[in-house]
Parts: C-alpha cells; structure tokens; sequence
C-alpha cells in the first residue's frame, strides 16, 4: 500500500507583452530660390567736330591785282572819299589864295591854279595793287577736332523669390499587444490512497 502525502501542484506560465514600434518619418526639401539677373546694356554716345582749316590768300591775290569785285568797290569807295577831302582842302587852299591875291605880287594866281589842275588830273582810277609781303600773304585759322564720348551705366536688375522650406512628417506609433497570456494552474496531488498498490 502506497500512499502519498497530498499537496498542491502549481503550474505557472508568465504572461508575454509584444511591442512593435513604427519610426516616425520626417522629410524635408528646400526648394531653390526663382531668380533672375538682367543686366541692362551700357549706353555710349560719341559727338565729333571735324577739324577745321581756314586759309586767306585774297592779300597775295590782290598783290597780283587779281581782286574780287566787292574788294574793287571797296577801294574806289575809299579812294572816291579821300578825293573828296582832298578836293575840299585845295579849294580850301585856293579860296584863300584868290581871298589875299594881292599877297602874289602881281604872278597871274589864275594861271597857277590852272596849272596845278592839270596836273592833278588823271583818266581813269589808280588803284593800289598791295604790298602785302610774301609771308603775310597767306593766312590761316586752324580749328582742331573734338571727340566727346560719354558712358551711361546701368545697374543690373536683380529679383529674388526665396521659397520656403517643405515639410512632410509622419508620426511615429507604438503598438502594445500580449504575445502570451499568464495562467496559473494548481492541482492538488495525493488526495486518493492506492490501497493494492
């Protein structure tokens, strides 16, 4: 006869926590500046006088009696006006000699301005052909060039559009879940007697 003291058997199974874990996801892009240069073309302006050469040689001209016809007038004007100054003087002169005649004593005072009348005159006008010397009979007047350039700059034209950054997230998640539940089983043992055994 077996016998067996009775106690308690215990079975234990632990419990089981699953964790599984989703990364958060985070995504950044900076998308790049718009932007535009425009640089505006410089401005050039060129203002040129041409040289200028003035020569006069109408005074070697005229020393070969080759005048124009204003000169000629010119002259004949002048030489017409100082004959009539020259006129007026001698018979200023004359007035005043036939005033006091009897200053002459007794030369024929007629007959002496007679004569003096021919001799002043002359058929045709005199003209004076010049004696302008040779190294003045040319003149000239020598104007030089001018060469203005002026620049006009202009700035570039410069536009910037700065975007902003793009941002895309995703949160994480944490998901918690029992893998293996815990038990606890208790059995009692020794209960019965074997009387045969």
């Amino acid at each position: 006869m077996a016998s067996t003291i009775p106690h308690l058997e215990m079975h234990q199974t632990f419990g089981k926590i699953a964790i599984s874990t989703q990364n958060a996801v985070q995504t950044i892009s900076q998308p790049k500046a718009d932007q535009s240069i425009e640089q505006p073309k410089a401005t050039m302006s060129i203002e040129r006088t041409p040289a200028q050469v003035k020569i006069d040689q109408s005074a070697g001209w005229h020393n070969m009696d080759l005048k124009s016809v204003f000169v000629r007038i010119r002259d004949a004007a002048q030489a017409g006006k100082q004959a009539v100054l020259d006129g007026i003087v001698r018979h200023a002169q004359e007035g005043d000699e036939l005033l006091h005649i009897e200053k002459n004593k007794g030369r024929n005072l007629f007959a002496k301005q007679a004569a003096e009348s021919v001799e002043r005159a002359v058929i045709g006008t005199h003209y004076d052909t010049g004696s302008t010397p040779a190294s003045q009979a040319v003149s000239y007047d020598v104007t030089p060039a001018q060469l203005q350039v002026d620049w006009q700059t202009h700035a570039p034209v410069i536009q910037a559009k700065v975007n902003a950054p793009q941002l895309t997230y995703q949160p994480g998640q944490v998901t918690i879940s029992m893998q293996q539940y815990p038990s606890l089983a208790i059995q009692a043992v020794g209960m019965f007697v074997d009387e045969k055994g």
